[in-house]
């Protein structure tokens, strides 16, 4: 699966909101060089072109870039229900393919945003893993860090078949569900500009309501709730770059679905070695540098209310 890049238009749309400056990026990832050279407890064995990419997810801000990359780097140490174990050969990643269908579309919206679709392919809650889908997720984007610098992106929630038991599996703790919000909130340099929930069911409301105050109040005010399909799409977005069963011409939601998962079975081999090499080493962390996931999971206490869904 090629994620295809911006056309002349959309180059120019993106252009408009972060202006490229190719001598000024030099120069701020030599700076960002510097700074992890003087960070005894960080890897150092990024190439430029993901440090790019991660500072044009920053907007090219230079702090918040650092940041980024001290929490990315620290959730990996901290957080192994998502990020140990991702050889994507492995049972339960295969398996979330079979149960989830989860990809990336090829082609930019006109504004130049890139779209995410996640929809259950099979509804037995005895396979559905809010883990298994949660280290999936990074694991694409840890993908997407390698191949592209995104803007802004568009996730769509198909909510189809989702019963009051596969909400419930997502809160079955507090830590379990605030640990995933912490790693795909945190550690990535992916910008959202809306959340889509289609085909959402009469108690969608009681579930979020349980989610807001997990979630960062700017992330909530992106969420657009709809109880059609994908034909409430298309006000927003051109339905030619959306799977076939929703009137465009991506390719359908089960071969899309198999092209992620090939493509996470190529990575394989770097999976298994970044595993090793993006993780902090605590012990030589300076007094004066603050983990923030292991502040951010020291506050993970209690248990969360039960789920009551009418």
């Amino acid at each position: 699966m090629t994620l295809l890049p911006p056309t002349v238009e959309q180059q120019r749309r993106i252009d408009d909101v972060l202006p490229p400056d190719p001598e000024m990026r030099k120069r701020d990832i030599a700076a960002i060089r510097d700074w992890l050279a003087k960070q005894p407890h960080l890897p150092k064995h990024m190439d430029d072109k993901r440090l790019e990419h991660f500072l044009f997810g920053c907007k090219n801000s230079i702090e918040r870039c650092k940041l980024i990359l001290e929490t990315y780097f620290s959730a990996r140490t901290a957080l192994p229900e998502f990020f140990a174990n991702r050889d994507p050969l492995a049972r339960d990643i295969q398996d979330n393919c079979d149960v989830i269908e989860y990809f990336v579309l090829p082609k930019l919206t006109e504004e130049g945003h890139r779209v995410t679709i996640l929809r259950l392919k099979e509804t037995a809650l005895e396979r559905f893993s809010l883990t298994a889908i949660t280290r999936r997720i990074l694991m694409v984007l840890d993908i997407r860090l390698q191949e592209e610098a995104s803007l802004t992106n568009v996730m769509i929630f198909d909510l189809k078949g989702f019963t009051a038991g596969h909400f419930a599996k997502c809160v079955p703790t507090q830590t379990i569900v605030k640990k995933a919000m912490l790693a795909t909130q945190n550690s990535m340099p992916f910008r959202l500009h809306r959340i889509y929930y289609l085909n959402a069911p009469t108690f969608i409301g009681s579930v979020l309501n349980i989610f807001y105050p997990l979630l960062k109040e700017k992330l909530i005010e992106k969420f657009r709730i709809h109880t059609g399909g994908g034909e409430e799409l298309y006000p927003y977005m051109d339905k030619d770059i959306l799977p076939n069963e929703w009137g465009g011409k991506a390719g359908t939601f089960p071969e899309l679905n198999e092209a992620w998962r090939l493509k996470i079975e190529k990575h394989r081999d770097w999976f298994l070695r970044e595993e090793k090499l993006s993780r902090t080493n605590e012990s030589a962390r300076l007094p004066t540098s603050k983990s923030l996931i292991a502040k951010e999971l020291d506050g993970v206490q209690g248990s969360f209310r039960k789920l009551n869904i009418d």
